[in-house]
């Protein structure tokens, strides 16, 4: 097969693609490594969610190894100016990148599904359609990664089709397989960023809360963008007589998508280093005055009439609580909470305030004075 000599000379495109895809590897790279050292250290609720998360990031990076390596020989060149062992080298990179590309993303929506488990999954119909989600996610991405390589009946004629030429599919079949995949991705994507922002606006909260908590859990609406204008450009792998160009800028759009999805999942999860990093940068009196002044007021041993007191209590922090500021309250009492960061009671708990009031008036009679008596929430009812 001829390939026409192409307009404009022997220009490479692979190095923008090479720097920015390095930089925003890198950067997920810090998030996600934030991410463990939080569930790790901070919160001690590392899970399944967060080793799924880092085997996204291990087929990331080897994603790009392969095509770094393939533009060693030559990816982002135009076909017709590559040598025959140029051609042959860098389309079998770019063809063994592209099935850890798509576990990459796959993983990284497998591990948000997992927080939203844990999150939002106290009813049987949530975790079932989540669970369902995530073996629509292996299933549909699994598939698309085996039909890659069997195009062909030898493998190496994907990338070498005149020195092992062998029976293949049209690229037309790898194109149109990847439009179903790209679908039912950016579908995915859409559902996991919808979801959290239906249940959160349901809850009785205020509203500056429901914004944050949308914000934090709706990145992935970012990465349903990137999704839609990777599908876009499927099209592009379907033209083989110039590969090694053409295929640039659709592998941009997939390094957009998979870090995209990466932090989108990893963030939510940051909130206690965010903490942690705020109390350690402010003054002991400036972060804390407030609350601790309050503490000592409602410890001291001498209140006036009608004055509260408050007994405080220590309680291990679960992942909910370590995104979401809320918590359910028993009726009839008052309930303060607050992350604990380093140098306080314990690393990695929240902090519950529960306030009981009994009054009573003079009774001459039984010798009773006006009074508050303290009751503790722990204690059975017994009156200290």
């Amino acid at each position: 097969m001829s390939i026409p000599r192409p307009e404009g000379g022997d220009i490479n495109i692979g190095h923008s693609i090479m720097a920015e895809g390095w930089t925003l590897y890198a950067f997920s790279t810090l998030v996600i490594a934030a991410r463990v050292y939080t569930q790790v250290r901070l919160t001690r609720q590392f899970g399944t969610g967060d080793i799924v998360m880092i085997g996204a990031l291990v087929f990331g990076l080897l994603q790009l190894t392969m095509q770094t390596l393939a533009f060693t020989h030559g990816w982002g060149r135009h076909f017709f100016f590559l040598s025959d062992s140029e051609k042959v080298n860098a389309m079998k990179m770019v063809f063994v990148s592209e099935p850890l590309a798509i576990m990459c993303s796959t993983l990284g929506r497998v591990s948000f599904m997992f927080l939203l488990l844990r999150l939002f999954g106290n009813t049987k119909g949530r975790r079932w359609f989540l669970y369902s989600l995530m073996a629509q996610q292996l299933i549909v991405n699994l598939f698309t990664s085996i039909t890659i390589f069997t195009q062909c009946g030898n493998v190496h004629s994907l990338w070498n089709p005149v020195g092992e030429p062998s029976k293949c599919w049209s690229p037309d079949v790898q194109t149109d397989t990847g439009y179903v995949q790209g679908v039912f991705n950016s579908a995915t994507d859409l559902i996991l960023t919808v979801m959290p922002l239906r249940i959160f606006w349901t809850l009785q909260m205020d509203l500056k809360i429901k914004l944050g908590l949308a914000g934090l859990l709706g990145l992935s609406v970012f990465a349903f963008a990137a999704s839609i204008v990777k599908t876009v450009m499927l099209k592009n792998l379907g033209e083989r007589s110039d590969y090694t160009y053409n295929t640039v800028l659709f592998f941009r759009w997939v390094i957009v998508e998979n870090t995209l999805v990466m932090v989108a999942s990893s963030v939510p999860l940051l909130r206690p280093l965010f903490s942690a990093a705020k109390k350690t940068a402010m003054t002991h009196y400036g972060s804390n005055s407030a609350y601790e002044l309050g503490s000592r007021q409602n410890g001291s041993t001498s209140f006036a009439y009608g004055k509260n007191t408050a007994k405080s209590h220590v309680e291990a922090s679960s992942s909910e609580e370590n995104i979401l500021p809320i918590q359910k309250v028993p009726l009839g009492t008052k309930e303060r909470v607050q992350h604990f960061g380093k140098g306080d009671v314990e690393q990695g708990v929240i902090k519950k305030e529960v306030q009981y009031q009994v009054k009573y008036e003079t009774d001459p009679k039984a010798g009773l004075s006006a009074e508050t008596t303290e009751w503790d929430a722990h204690s059975n009812g017994v009156a200290k």
